[in-house]
């Protein structure tokens, strides 16, 4: 039999970093630990719950504090719901912690650690950290805590990629210390007979598969894929993702592509739940994000459908592609870049199937499989 974890999940959204988490939670039940997930009194994402459910992982809901009480501007009437937020939380977790007598606390968010420090400093508990983004040291308080309080209190972490772990280090973890890098393995989605996305395969397809904003750079592969259509009659581009979070953006980049007269090639699905049937129809994933991502999880699951994949020099991106091998990397993040190489595949066509094949061969060699995913998540728990 396993350990005993509590596990911290106050999130109430289900994207990657969700999903990521609900995979440990599985692949070490499944090995026989005994997980108890604290999740937020207000509400889960109704996805999480059917894993939770179909899985029979264990969770009970306590409290959890808002980060828009954090937000400026400061007031003392938002100070005071806030730390009132955090005592009962505090309050909670420990009655939880008492009745389940947990081996180890799981936790995966810097600031549902800080809310925990008060409760923390009364339990000796070793915590495992699934560091999933940087951490946050820009605003002072957090720089403290993080160098003088998480770093020290944690028992062990787990970064995503070696890029999170040099943050790590940044932020005044030890170079010696017992962490580990474990890259994510596709995050299992529950996935019942669907029907396929609303797109018939004409010529090449080059698709992007996430959140409509800004930051992840769509912008620029609408501009490139706008510049591609103007040379070529035979390409065609998917965007996948929900038109809702950002509704001003969405519009603009829409109105972009009617502007332009390109409905037909430049294509909005919204959010979709075939995702075998979306990459089934896309030649080549295109990731351009401009922020430092973490890792990327949408990559992994291009690799498992054998699919290439063109991403900016960004964050640990670039740890999952090896250049012209299974992938593109461009050198600066501008849509002039992305249309080079997409016109990369375009040119030598032949080379698609063959970096997708490179693609799901580099799965056993970065050490994403299943098998390396369990051996490694349970050496972590020791």
């Amino acid at each position: 039999m396993g350990y005993k974890i509590l596990a911290i999940y106050g999130n109430q959204v289900y994207y990657g970093h969700e999903r990521s988490n609900m995979q440990v939670f599985n692949t070490l039940t499944t090995e026989g630990y005994e997980f108890v997930v604290l999740v937020n009194k207000k509400g889960i994402a109704k996805q999480a719950k059917q894993v939770l459910d179909q899985k029979e992982i264990a969770y009970s809901q306590i409290s959890y504090p808002d980060w828009t009480d954090m937000r400026k501007p400061f007031t003392i009437i938002k100070t005071l719901r806030y730390l009132g937020k955090v005592v009962k939380h505090n309050v909670e977790f420990l009655k939880q912690h008492k009745k389940v007598k947990p081996d180890y606390i799981y936790i995966a968010n810097d600031f549902m650690y800080i809310n925990l420090i008060p409760a923390l400093l009364l339990i000796n508990t070793k915590v495992v950290y699934r560091l999933g983004d940087a951490p946050v040291v820009q605003w002072k308080p957090f720089k403290f805590l993080w160098r003088n309080y998480i770093v020290k209190r944690t028992h062990k972490f787990v970064c995503i990629s070696k890029y999170i772990h040099n943050k790590l280090i940044e932020a005044g973890r030890s170079k010696e210390s017992n962490d580990i890098v474990i890259y994510n393995f596709p995050p299992e989605r529950i996935e019942k007979i669907l029907k396929p996305i609303d797109f018939i395969k004409k010529g090449l397809v080059f698709s992007y598969l996430g959140q409509i904003i800004k930051i992840k750079g769509v912008s620029e592969f609408i501009d490139a894929a706008i510049a591609i259509c103007e040379k070529h009659n035979d390409v065609y581009f998917l965007l996948a993702g929900s038109l809702e979070y950002d509704k001003d953006f969405s519009q603009l980049q829409i109105n972009k592509v009617k502007n332009n007269n390109l409905q037909d090639r430049i294509i909005f699905l919204g959010n979709i739940e075939n995702i075998k049937d979306f990459f089934k129809k896309t030649d080549v994933l295109v990731t351009p994000s401009i922020k430092e991502e973490p890792l990327g999880n949408v990559l992994v699951e291009a690799k498992e459908n054998s699919t290439p994949s063109i991403i900016f020099n960004s964050g640990g991106m670039p740890e999952l592609i090896d250049h012209e091998v299974n992938g593109y990397i461009c050198k600066n993040k501008t849509a002039f870049e992305l249309e080079k190489a997409i016109e990369y595949y375009i040119n030598i066509p032949e080379v698609i199937k063959k970096h997708g094949t490179e693609a799901k061969r580099s799965i056993s060699k970065l050490g994403i499989g299943e098998g390396m995913y369990k051996e490694n998540w349970l050496s972590v728990f020791k």
